[in-house]
Parts: structure tokens; C-alpha cells; sequence
């Protein structure tokens, strides 16, 4: 047996013997003013006879029905019964790229932690749509599997930087390929990857790989972060300032820039879309939120879930009747036993 509301079914050992104690004073205040005014011959002459019996089990009745009210209020639940559920749902894959280039300051306070932030806020408005994480560098890793619970993915979002994928370098062919096997692997339904990096992609090749995104009709949105004239990407102490920036082999400055041709090409090939973040953390994830509840509407989901059946019907039953009792059960009746 199961109970919806525990609360109230703890109730009843505590209200019950309160409500005993109550209507057991009642009763003997009850049974004083009467002994007061009355003998008990006259009050079985001029009252009626089993004066006291008949109030003794309307008191009782009167407790039965406020233990089964309590009961009621907790739900009680048994048997079990399939319930099929369709889902609207889609299942979502947030790929962030945390290679170096993501700390240039050409977006504050830089590009990771501006898509940090935009993806905390999307995630408040993304509904009952499932959500899983993927962050990539030089490889890819799937950190968080695709859930329902928000929560999760929002905590894991706070602890996110660079050095949570250890290999250097950006190689979008590896999200992309880790992103397919993980959205193939989750199920049917509408699939969705959103890609956030700045596009500076080292020798990687990505052609086949979204020829395999559109044969299972996986979706790519790209957002571009940071700006094509781009910054050098500063070294910072511990005390956050700047003590140099990141160089080349020859020790030339490194000015990360925005590529968003690629993201462009990445998106159009897989029916996506392009978003820059340059328009705002808001404004994107506002447009974001738009394409995917377009994406509900073409195909459901359908879950089955085993669920406890309501039974506190019968004890409402139980109550009328008792209540029916002992207004219209003549009170003779009670004495004939």
C-alpha cells in the first residue's frame, strides 16, 4: 500500500487519541449535567430509556468518522496499473568548447563563462525537454547524460573550464562524432545538438560526419562566440591580472578569432540554424527556445509508467454511509440489542 500524503496518516496517531480525549470530557461533562438535574430513575422515565448508550455510540461514531476523514487525506493508494504517457519532449545535447581560445576577452568576461551563463538561462526556459552535456577540446566528452533533471545540468554547468578536457587544440569532428553516437543511442524522438564554440577548428574534418546527422534527422544549431576581429588570449595570476598572453611556437601573440563561416556551413548542412552571441545572451537563447517548442509539434514520444491506483473512494463511501447512519437510524434501534 502506498499513500500520496504520509503527513495526514502520521496525523492520525496524534489527532485521534486528541479527539478521544476531547469527546471523553465531552461525554462525562455530558453525563454530569444530567446526573445534576435528573436521578437516574427520572432520567430514564422522563428522557427516554439508554439515554447514555445512545450518546456513548454516537460519540464513537463520531470518532470513526474523522479517523477514515484522516485517512482519506492521505491518499491511500494499491495495485498497480500501466499508464501510457505521451511525451512531447526532445532530447537535447549541449556541446561547449572549453579549449583555451574560449578565455579570450573579446566577449566579457570571456567566452566560456559567457556561455556558461547563456546556457544556465536556457536551461530555464528549455521545459520538459531532456538535456545532456558534452565538452571538447582537442577530444570530446560526454560528462552528463541525458536527463530530465535540470538541476544536475545546471550544478555541472558552475564547475565547467578549461581544464576539464586535458587534450589542447579544437577538433569539432570529435564533438560531432561523440554527439551522433549519443543522440542515436537515446531513444526515438526529435534530437537536438547545440554546438557553442568559436569555430577555430585545428585540421579537423567533419564532411562525413553531418551527411550521418542528416540521415538520422539530428538537428544542429551553431552559436558563434566571440568576434571575428577577435583578442589575444590573456594569461591571468591568481589574483586575476594579466601577466602575458598566449603564444605560438615563435612566440607570437595568438588573436583568436571567430570563424563563422564554418558554423554557417555546419548549421545549414543539418537543417539548423546559425545564432551569433553577439546579439545577447538573451536575445539567443529566446530564439533557441523558439526553434526547439517549433520541433514539438512533429513527434511525440510514448512512455508507459506503472502507477499506484487511488482507492480512498471507498472510504468516502464508508463515511457517507455512517454519516447517513447516524442521522436517519432511529435511536430505538440502538437499544433492542
Amino acid at each position: 500500500m502506498n499513500f500520496v500524503n504520509k503527513f495526514w496518516l502520521c496525523s492520525i496517531f496524534i489527532l485521534i487519541p486528541l479527539w478521544i480525549l476531547i469527546v471523553f470530557f465531552a461525554y462525562r461533562k455530558y453525563r454530569k449535567v444530567v446526573d445534576t438535574f435528573f436521578s437516574s430513575n427520572l432520567t430514564s422515565k422522563i428522557i427516554f430509556p439508554g439515554l447514555f448508550k445512545i450518546k456513548k455510540i454516537s460519540f464513537l461514531t463520531q470518532i470513526l468518522i474523522f479517523g477514515l476523514f484522516l485517512f482519506v487525506l492521505s491518499g491511500p493508494q494499491w495495485g498497480i496499473k500501466p499508464q501510457q504517457v505521451k511525451s512531447y519532449g526532445v532530447d537535447v545535447i549541449l556541446a561547449i568548447d572549453v579549449s583555451k581560445s574560449m578565455l579570450t576577452e573579446d566577449v566579457l568576461p570571456n567566452r566560456l563563462e559567457f556561455v556558461k551563463h547563456t546556457c544556465k538561462i536556457l536551461l530555464n526556459r528549455i521545459g520538459a525537454n531532456r538535456v545532456g552535456v558534452i565538452t571538447f577540446a582537442g577530444i570530446a566528452f560526454y560528462h552528463c547524460p541525458i536527463t530530465n533533471d535540470i538541476a544536475s545540468i545546471d550544478d555541472f554547468l558552475s564547475i565547467i573550464d578549461t581544464d576539464i578536457v586535458a587534450y589542447p587544440g579544437t577538433k569539432i569532428a570529435a564533438v560531432l562524432e561523440e554527439s551522433l553516437r549519443v543522440l542515436k543511442e537515446s531513444g526515438k524522438g526529435i534530437k537536438v545538438l547545440i554546438l557553442f564554440t568559436d569555430g577555430e577548428d585545428h585540421q579537423s574534418y567533419y564532411a562525413s560526419v553531418l551527411d550521418e546527422f542528416k540521415k538520422n534527422n539530428i538537428i544542429v544549431y551553431t552559436v558563434g562566440v566571440g568576434t571575428k576581429e577577435g583578442k589575444p588570449i590573456a594569461i591571468r595570476d591568481e589574483k586575476g591580472n594579466i601577466v602575458d598572453y598566449k603564444r605560438d611556437k615563435q612566440g607570437n601573440i595568438i588573436t583568436s578569432r571567430l570563424n563563422e563561416e564554418l558554423l554557417y556551413e555546419i548549421a545549414e548542412k543539418t537543417s539548423g540554424r546559425y545564432f551569433s552571441l553577439n546579439y545577447g545572451e538573451l536575445a539567443i537563447v529566446e530564439q533557441l527556445v523558439e526553434e526547439i517548442s517549433k520541433l514539438k509539434n512533429y513527434e511525440t514520444k510514448l512512455k508507459v509508467y506503472n502507477i499506484y491506483v487511488n482507492r480512498y473512494h471507498y472510504f468516502v463511501y464508508l463515511i457517507l454511509i455512517l454519516m447517513l447512519a447516524e442521522i436517519f437510524i432511529p435511536k430505538s434501534w440502538l437499544l433492542k440489542s
